[in-house]
Order: structure tokens, then sequence, then C-alpha cells
């Protein structure tokens, strides 16, 4: 009896060792804690029911113990808001980079060998001051041209370049105002019965499509990260600051 019980509880043991498994699950409340700030994510979005991923689970277990990837994956059920943020509109989808910054699409071969590559490559963080192993040898360099850089330089290209950004989100923004404007005067000219009736729904349509375009571009603008060179100035300038 006493041999039936260890036989069973050591294959149990085995059972659940083989169930276990290395990729993050990401939902709910805890979609953005279960990854730790300066981890980078691959993020596989999977609908309801689908079959477990066996390449999937071999590439979360060949990077196991690196702490600096985190493999993961989400289920798309009616709950997931992560899934519409991130306009997920096929499955499965993958994505990869900053969780709690802007992840970018992954449409390559989904071999393990090719997932493997890219992982090791390509899926990593933003470059900062602070977190430089993230940095090629390309960022590295400009990281030391900025800290040679005299602070007073250094001071007035950040500004330049802040202006740009604003300038460039007030054009954008002015476009969305300008689109709706045209909007609303076809729809009252429609309304008010002033010219005639199938012009008024072309000048509409065609309102409507410049609305459209402009919002999207809007967005697009939203989305960009800050240029790399600013946001490093930036943070070394606070370094400097704090000297």
């Amino acid at each position: 009896m006493k041999f039936l019980l260890l036989t069973s509880f050591a294959l149990s043991s085995v059972l659940d060792s083989s169930s276990a498994s290395n990729v993050r699950q990401l939902s709910g409340e805890d979609y953005f804690d279960a990854v730790s700030d300066t981890q980078a994510v691959f993020v596989k979005f999977s609908e309801p029911g689908s079959a477990k991923d066996s390449v999937w689970e071999e590439l979360a277990t060949a990077f196991a113990d690196n702490q600096r990837f985190v493999i993961a994956e989400t289920v798309c059920d009616e709950g997931n808001d992560a899934c519409l943020d991130n306009n997920v509109e096929s499955f499965p989808s993958y994505q990869y980079g900053d969780l709690l910054g802007i992840l970018s699409k992954y449409d390559g071969p989904t071999d393990l060998e090719s997932l493997k590559e890219f992982t090791s490559e390509s899926v990593r963080l933003r470059c900062t001051i602070a977190d430089d192993h993230w940095c090629n040898a390309e960022e590295l360099l400009l990281i030391d041209r900025i800290r040679e850089m005299p602070f007073a330089e250094m001071e007035e290209k950040i500004e330049l370049m802040n202006s740009a950004e604003e300038a460039e989100y007030d054009e954008a923004e002015q476009k969305v105002q300008a689109a709706e404007s045209l909007l609303a005067d076809a729809e009252d000219k429609l309304e008010n019965g002033v010219g005639e009736r199938r012009l008024a729904e072309s000048e509409i349509a065609d309102a409507e499509k410049a609305v459209a375009d402009a919002e999207a571009e809007f967005d697009i603008l939203m989305d960009r990260e800050e240029p790399l060179e600013l946001e490093l100035m930036e943070e070394i300038a606070m370094e400097r600051d704090e000297e």
C-alpha cells in the first residue's frame, strides 16, 4: 500500500511538472503587473479556446532563466481591453517591446529558431541612460557625444526639439479642427436645404473622410515615441541638475 501511494505521488509530481508553463499569462487587473518595467516582453494575443502552442512554450522555456525577457500570452476575451488598445485584429497576433509603453507588431516566421533569433536580437526596451544594457553600439556612441556636449548647448537643443514637436502636434490638431468645421458646414447646408441635395451629400462624404484622415494622422503622431536623442539629452540634463 505504501509503495502504491509513493508511486502515485511520484507520477502526480511528474505530471504537474510537465504541465507547468514558462509562458507568462497576462490578464485582467494583473496585466501590467505581471512584467517588470525593466523587462522586454514578447506577447502572443490568442483567441479564447485556442490550443496550447508548443512552439511558444518552447520559446518561453528557452528564455526562462533570462531576466531581460518575458515570453507572454494574453487571451482576447470580452474583458480584455489590451487587445483593443493594441489594435489586435487577427489571431494569433504577436507584439513585442515595452508592455507599459508602445508595442511593435511582429509579422515574421513563427518556427522556434526564427523566434529565438528575433527575441535575442530585436525584443528589447528603449535605450536609456539608466538601462544602457538595452543600447546598441550606435546608441552608446550617441550617449557619449551628448555627455561631451556643453550644458548650455544641450539645453538650447532640448528647447528647440521640444518646440518643433509641439508645433507638429499643433498643426495636426488644427487639421482635425479644420476638417470638423468643413463637416459641420456641409451638414448645415444639407439640413437647411442650401444647394442641390446630391452635392451636399457628396460634400459631407468628402468632409467625413477628411476628418477620419486627420484624426488618424493625429493618433499616429500621439503614439509616436519621443526622439531618442531628445530623451537621452533630457535624462542627462536631469543628472547634471542633481549633481
